[in-house]
């Protein structure tokens, strides 16, 4: 029976593990250009203006797009900020600046309705 618990366990984890690189794979492949990328969708919003108003603070287009894509990421199944940091980062080959890593957070502290 320990036996069957321990391979069963080690399944549940395998399975797990394998689902986690699949999502990563998808927001890193999909982050520039793909549906991941939320640059048109800040232009949208913006309607020729600079700024965007959400939830009573003003983003540029791009903070913004980066608030929709932290939401979704999280809702993808990423549960950590910094790991959102981290595929962010690597997805766009640079470093945050201090206020895409406020929009960042901003996006990952938002609870998207599927």
């Amino acid at each position: 029976m320990k036996k069957f618990m321990f391979l069963f366990l080690m399944f549940v984890s395998f399975i797990g593990n394998a689902q986690q690189e699949e999502i990563t794979k998808f927001i890193k492949t999909e982050s520039v250009g793909g549906k991941l990328d939320f640059t048109e969708v800040a232009e949208q919003q913006a309607k020729g203006a600079y700024f965007i108003m959400f939830d009573n603070v003003l983003y540029n287009k791009k903070d913004f797009a980066i608030v929709m894509w932290a939401a979704k990421v999280k809702s993808l199944g990423i549960t950590k900020l910094k790991t959102a940091t981290q595929l962010w980062e690597e997805c766009y080959s640079r470093k945050l600046t201090d206020p895409e890593k406020k929009a960042l957070k901003k996006g990952f502290e938002i609870k998207l309705e599927n």
